[in-house]
C-alpha cells in the first residue's frame, strides 16, 4: 500500500517534496529508483508499480526528499502525526500488504545485491540473517571472493 502511495504522490506533485515513510522497504527503493535496472520480478503488479516509479523518479525535473522513520511509535510532533494518518490511508489502498521486514530486505537485496553491513542498516536485521540472505544470492555467490579463516597466513 505504501509503495502504491509513494508513485500516486510523484504522479500527483511534480514541485519538491518530502515523503515520509515507516517502510524501510519503500524508503530504500525510492532512494534507489533513479536511473535504476528493473530485473524481471514474478510479481506483475509489483513489477508495474517498481517500473512506474523508477519512471516518475527519472523524469523528475524537481528534487525530492525521502525519509524513514520507525512505525507504530508513540512519539510526538508533526512527522509520527502525518505517519499515522498515512497508515490510515493507505491501508485499503490496492497493493497488498508488505512481507514482513527479513522478505522485504531479500527482496531489495535481490534488486540492488546490498553487502552484510548494508542490510543490518537498512533492515536493522542480525548479522546472521543479513548473512544468509547475501549466502543464498546466485548472483553475489557468482561476484564471491574465498575468503580464509582467521589466522591463517597465507
Amino acid at each position: 500500500a505504501e509503495l502504491a502511495a509513494v508513485v500516486r504522490a510523484f504522479e500527483k506533485f511534480s514541485e519538491p517534496i518530502n515523503l515520509v515513510t515507516d517502510s524501510a522497504y519503500v524508503a530504500g527503493v525510492v532512494s534507489r529508483a533513479e536511473q535504476a535496472v528493473l530485473k524481471d520480478i514474478e510479481d506483475g503488479h509489483l513489477h508495474r508499480l517498481l517500473s512506474k516509479l523508477i519512471y516518475l523518479v527519472s523524469q523528475r525535473e524537481h528534487p525530492f526528499y525521502v525519509m524513514h522513520v520507525r512505525s507504530h511509535t508513540d512519539l510526538p510532533g508533526e512527522i509520527a502525526e502525518g505517519n499515522r494518518k498515512a497508515d490510515s490511508l493507505a491501508a485499503p489502498a490496492e497493493m497488498a500488504r508488505l512481507p514482513d521486514i527479513f522478505q522485504q530486505a531479500k527482496l531489495s537485496h535481490q534488486q540492488y545485491h546490498q553487502n552484510i553491513p548494508g542490510l543490518i542498516r537498512q533492515f536493522q536485521l542480525t548479522r546472521s540473517q543479513a548473512r544468509a540472505i547475501v549466502a543464498t544470492c546466485p548472483n553475489c555467490q557468482l561476484q564471491a571472493v574465498p575468503s580464509l579463516g582467521v589466522g591463517v597466513n597465507p
